[in-house]
């Protein structure tokens, strides 16, 4: 049987086992982020190259003090030497200056290109894992954190691959320092080195305690992030202005923003708590490079010149002492969130399992036996104990008030979802031992909410980008009475779609977009049940009426099932099933149960009253 993920990982412990398997130490975590870049000759050979052009800088800095400050101190100092001497190192510092930008920037996209693939491989779990996933909010607090580490450059993992580029330059210059500062006094170097190791255990400490409490911090911002998207978005635009709900959107926003602010305080808190650990490292390295330069003096006296070097040197190696502690610190913090992104695009997601098989050929069909139903994470039963078959090539519609489980009841005939209890059979085969992508594969359906990708027509229909059939592309348009809209279109099939990426592309009306969908449906090879959940729903009453008597036609030697909220529409099915409070209230022809008493009588003769005419009306 197929696991149930979207149920399984309701538990938190459960989750985080499955989602965090491993510990991952920071050596893991570079070791997996630097796989491919050892591999790149370029990008190791602009590493090094960068590390010394950039890490000399500092040390020409103190050597041209020295030299300028020996040479001012002379009696017979001539000024074409300075001058000569100042020209010779602005010369050297501008050319290690411009070949350590280069290198740098030059390869700026080459780590970009890397966020990228994690970028792909993200979106791919979303667009794979299963579907139920959607409704478990605290799995989308905890996966969240991948977007966290790949949404900038100057953060996450690009911007740890940046920073541990730069640190090259960085190590090498506190090098070179240190290496100069050890003549003066060991002891330098030596309360530098406590004071990088101090400054990354303290920030550790800080990212640690910031990162347990990711997930709470991850359901503020994703709950702010929902309501700001949808304050800016151009559909809610018409209620947003016209029902004055600027007001409510505020009200809604304000508790998640206080929220924010407290989490941000207790993280401010724990930083200054601290901070003065960091200062007092810092001031440790000044005390003693002072007693340092001072003992040295009286023991050796120093001239003017070297005085003003070491202390030159002592103030670079302080900075550069600095910057590389803070660089060692953001690089951790980064690689701890970049790790939850490994996790989450190594994790399978996808509810594996099954070695069943669909037996036979041609339209198959489906049984509920006993099936009740609850969405992930509520206590409420949307369907309960269910059972009824629809005979394989059978057209059966399923109808009923709004509310009443009839999209729920597709989404567990397509394997989108797994039933609470009872079971689905697909001919006669439990459907949770079928291997999902297989139970995907038997079905074309047409959902009620269509959202088209900005890609072509074609594409859209296809659903690919490679070896389309532009012929059944057309006929498929024609089926769903599309054609004539599209073939008046510049780029026929080629047009792309909505505005997102190309500025020529159309946009499609509500009733359009759904014949689209029940093109693309229609398109699709070796399915062999169909499902129309409200495909017309965006169409006037004739259109939906012809558009069904041509599926009559067009879905022959296939199972069908439709759902439709117009009783009407659904009078050609070989059977219609009424479904009321999750539970089936009737089924049977349309005739038969036109006949009966009871509510589907009832909710069509209500529903013709508004198509007939009045002996009030006058046609003008």
């Amino acid at each position: 049987m197929r696991k149930n993920l979207a149920v399984d990982l309701l538990d938190k412990q459960i989750r985080k086992q499955y989602l965090h398997t491993e510990k991952h130490g920071l050596f893991d975590i570079l070791g997996t982020m630097y796989r491919p870049v050892l591999k790149n000759r370029k990008i190791v050979a602009a590493s090094i190259g960068y590390a010394l052009a950039n890490g000399v800088l500092p040390l020409l800095s103190v050597f041209i003090v020295d030299f300028l400050v020996r040479m001012l101190t002379q009696q017979d100092a001539v000024p074409h030497r300075l001058i000569l001497t100042a020209g010779t190192y602005a010369i050297v510092f501008f050319l290690c200056s411009s070949v350590s930008s280069q290198l740098k920037h030059r390869n700026y996209s080459y780590f970009m290109k890397l966020r990228m693939r994690y970028m792909n491989k993200a979106l791919e779990q979303f667009m794979v894992m299963d579907y139920g996933l959607f409704e478990n909010a605290s799995f989308l607090d905890d996966a969240g954190n991948w977007e966290r580490s790949l949404q900038s450059n100057n953060r996450g993992l690009e911007g740890a691959y940046h920073k541990i580029f730069e640190m090259g330059g960085t190590m090498v210059s506190a090098l070179l320092l240190g290496g100069l500062l050890v003549i003066v006094s060991p002891w330098i170097v030596l309360v530098g080195i406590v004071f990088v190791m101090a400054f990354y255990l303290i920030q550790k400490n800080i990212t640690i305690y910031k990162h347990n409490r990711r997930e709470e911090l991850q359901r503020t911002l994703r709950r702010a992030n929902r309501f700001t998207a949808e304050a800016s978005d151009f559909r809610y635009g018409k209620d947003i202005r016209l029902f004055q709900m600027e007001g409510r959107f505020k009200k809604a926003f304000t508790p998640l923003l206080t929220a924010y602010k407290k989490l941000y305080k207790v993280f401010t808190m724990r930083e200054f708590q601290l901070s003065f650990l960091e200062s007092a490292a810092l001031v440790l390295i000044d005390i003693v490079s002072f007693f340092a330069l001072i003992s040295r003096t009286q023991s050796n006296p120093l001239s003017t010149a070297e005085f003003v070097m070491l202390l030159t040197a002592v103030t670079l190696f302080t900075q550069t002492i600095q910057l590389l502690a803070q660089d060692l610190a953001f690089v951790k913090s980064e690689t701890l969130y970049f790790g939850d992104t490994i996790d989450f695009v190594e994790a399978d997601l996808v509810s594996t399992g099954g070695e069943g098989r669909v037996p036979g050929e041609g339209p198959v069909s489906v049984e509920f036996r006993n099936v009740s139903f609850q969405y992930p994470g509520t206590e409420t039963m949307v369907l309960k104990n269910l059972s009824f078959t629809i005979q394989s090539g059978e057209k059966c519609a399923l109808v009923g008030v709004n509310g009443a489980g009839k999209t729920t009841l597709v989404k567990l005939i397509t394997g989108l979802y797994q039933p609470t209890e009872g079971e689905i059979l697909i001919n006669g085969v439990n459907a949770t031992a079928i291997p999902q992508q297989q139970v995907f594969s038997l079905f074309g359906v047409v959902f009620q909410e269509v959202q088209p990708l900005a890609l072509t027509i074609a594409e859209n229909i296809a659903a690919t980008d490679t070896n389309i059939d532009r012929e059944r592309v057309v006929e498929s348009l024609k089926k769903a009475g599309l054609w004539e809209k599209v073939s008046g279109l510049p780029k026929g099939i080629d047009t792309p779609m909505l505005k997102a990426i190309e500025d020529d592309g159309v946009i499609l009306s509500g009733g359009e977009n759904q014949k689209l969908s029940i093109a693309r449906a229609l398109y699709r090879e070796g399915t062999r049940m169909m499902v129309m959940d409200e495909p017309t729903a965006a169409l006037d009453a004739l259109a939906e009426e012809r558009i069904y008597r041509e599926f009559n036609t067009i879905l022959s030697g296939k199972t069908a099932l439709f759902i439709s909220h117009r009783l009407a529409s659904t009078r050609f099915c070989d059977r219609i099933i009424l479904l009321d409070g999750g539970r089936i209230a009737q089924q049977g022809t349309h005739g038969e149960l036109v006949k009966e008493e009871g509510l589907y009588r009832t909710m069509f003769l209500t529903q013709g009253k508004y198509y007939q005419k009045t002996e009030e009306e006058v046609v003008v």
